[in-house]
């Protein structure tokens, strides 16, 4: 492959609120008393001969496609970077501002802070426009390999069904310096609990901390289909606990890029789909009615999106939400390529992803889905896009 096949740039942008926030992510009425860490929204834009892909990775809890939509719109106008090719992720961080509505001081009154939301959108194109400055040629390789997820990654419902898959992207410059090492896992970033009252992206601060220190260049994380409950595998709810979690995924994926490949292919490919999923969750509902929640419903329908991507053997799956790791794993399956990627809460959240044959009304993560049709449908959509390679 020739080696100046790809063009990649990367960018982070601070997003730490300014004043004291609604923490989302455990109770209501939690307020910043402080940052431990600051948040950034972390860009990384990889062009070939045609076409870029822009992949953005944000220390907050989740944003709606209604939010996200403008954002890529405006992209796409500005920088000529199709729509359909940008891909706004959240982390899903349980220690950042309230981004959804969810956690204001009761039940009757949002939590958004609105001029943080409108400021938050112009970080977004900035990222995008500081990692469109700095691209240059690169080399990527790629790797994944399973983890032992002891002290790392526990499922709560399910103790026995644990995704263990870790994939690693690294991106450097023509000097094989590093450009960027791009890490995607599932977990919740939750080490931290509901007494935490200080502003964290929890521990994947630490994981990309430990890369950039042993690497170099910018770590950006992508969290996978966290929803089961994956969370953090900890004995205390500590930033020191946090930064154990953080440094042993960071050790693994290093680990795995001592068997790293370099891209023999160098094209991309990027499918999409948009479609709408019947929402029936009357908590969600009352939320839409009281303008809690602020995104369009079309008759008890939400409309979302996937994403299907391949940059040479790296396959990319975008979901719009928090999928339960058994999703995961079976879309996985279906990809055709050597390394694939997760990327949870996409361009959306719709919440819980839960397979119908899974569904108990009597769980928490059914509290926090549409529906039991939810998963069927967003698979069955990844199959049709599948279906079209």
């Amino acid at each position: 492959m020739r080696r100046d096949a790809f063009k990649v740039g990367v960018a982070k942008v601070k997003v730490t609120p300014k004043g004291r926030e609604f923490l989302a992510g455990f109770n209501r009425n939690r307020i910043s008393e402080g940052v431990h860490d600051d948040l950034y929204i972390r860009a990384v834009i990889i062009g070939d001969k045609s076409d870029k892909l822009a992949l953005v990775s944000a220390d907050l809890i989740g944003l709606f496609k209604d939010y996200t939509d403008p954002i890529r719109e405006h992209i796409e106008r500005t920088f000529n970077i199709k729509r359909s090719h940008i891909i706004c992720c959240c982390t899903h961080t349980h220690s950042g501002p309230d981004t959804i509505g969810l956690w204001g001081p009761d039940c009757l009154t949002s939590g958004l802070n609105e001029l943080y939301m409108r400021r938050l959108k112009e970080k977004f194109i900035l990222a995008i426009y500081k990692a469109l400055r700095n691209m240059q040629e690169a080399i990527i390789e790629y790797s994944w390999k399973w983890i032992e997820p002891r002290g790392i990654v526990r499922n709560t419902r399910d103790p026995h069904l644990v995704d263990r898959y870790l994939a690693v992207i690294r991106i450097r410059n023509l000097e094989e310096k590093s450009i960027a090492t791009i890490v995607n896992f599932a977990c919740h970033p939750e080490v931290l609990d509901n007494s935490n009252k200080l502003i964290t992206s929890d521990y994947p601060y630490y994981l990309r901390e430990y890369l950039e220190n042993k690497l170099g260049g910018l770590a950006i994380f992508f969290n996978g289909a966290l929803g089961g409950m994956l969370t953090p595998d900890v004995r205390l709810r500590s930033f020191s606990e946090a930064k154990k979690v953080g440094e042993k995924l960071g050790e693994e994926a290093i680990k795995a890029l001592n068997n790293a490949h370099e891209l023999e292919y160098a094209s991309m490919k990027v499918r999409y789909s948009t479609f709408k999923i019947p929402q029936r969750n009357e908590i969600f509902k009352n939320a839409f009615m009281r303008g809690l929640i602020k995104r369009r419903i079309f008759n008890d329908y939400i409309e979302t999106e996937i994403n299907l991507i391949h940059i040479g053997e790296i396959s990319i799956a975008s979901l719009p939400g928090e999928a339960l790791p058994r999703v995961g794993m079976e879309l996985r399956g279906g990809m055709n390529s050597r390394c694939k990627l997760i990327l949870g809460l996409a361009n959306d959240e719709i919440g819980y992803i839960i397979p119908s044959d899974a569904w108990d009304a009597s769980k928490y993560e059914e509290s926090m889905s549409l529906g039991p049709e939810t998963a069927d449908i967003i698979l069955n959509e990844f199959y049709r896009l599948m279906a079209r390679e």
